[in-house]
């Protein structure tokens, strides 16, 4: 697995928001509860894959065809900071209970054996564009663990997965268009190591 690889800048983020605005996407997701990460185990390909799962509607969407809406009613603003979670100022977050009217995001293996994987899968963040200064946080409000961090200085490319169902906080720290790629691999006690595509998320935040 290749090591994670952070992209910042403005020439940058102004070609992902080129990128963006010409995509044409089957779902925008704006509320609600939805499995973002939805880990699943093909048997007969050997491989494991990443969808979204809307809970709203029931739906299993190709990630590629989904964009959330972090809109204002997700910001939040903080006179202090928190080191590798929350920036002074506003914050978009997508928190760990669920609110009417906000995404309620969380991740879940209930579509494939855990146990089959030794308990845990690993998921990494691969790659990552960002706008000028933004970065992306998935922390554990109850234990404080950082998760997944788009900041390289925050230690956190990469988490094992050992939850059935889960719902971490989410941070965005600024306005603007988020792709994240994430991979995930898995030692299965029959097949062996196992990994699935690169898969690549797009978030709309402000």
């Amino acid at each position: 697995m290749r090591s994670t690889m952070i992209k910042l800048g403005a020439v940058l983020g102004a070609v992902a928001a080129l990128a963006f605005a010409g995509q044409a996407h089957a779902a925008t997701i704006a509320s609600g509860h939805v499995d973002v990460l939805d880990f699943s185990y093909d048997d007969t390909a050997n491989t494991l894959d990443i969808d979204v799962h809307d809970h709203a509607t029931s739906a299993v969407l190709d990630p590629a065809d989904v964009v959330f809406d972090v809109h204002s009613g997700h910001q939040v603003d903080r006179t202090t900071a928190v080191g590798c979670k929350l920036d002074v100022g506003q914050n978009w977050v997508l928190s760990r209970t669920e609110t009417g009217g906000l995404i309620w995001a969380g991740w879940s293996t209930e579509d494939l054996a855990l146990a089959d994987f030794g308990g845990a899968l690993q998921l990494e963040l691969v790659d990552a564009v960002t706008p000028t200064g933004g970065n992306v946080s998935v922390y554990d409000a109850t234990t404080g663990a950082v998760r997944l961090h788009t900041d390289p200085a925050c230690d956190a490319s990469g988490t094992a997965i050992t939850e059935s169902h889960h719902h971490p906080t989410w941070v965005f720290t600024e306005p603007g268009t988020y792709r994240l790629t994430f991979q995930v691999t898995g030692t299965h006690a029959v097949d062996g190591a196992v990994t699935s595509p690169e898969i690549t998320y797009t978030f709309d935040v402000g």
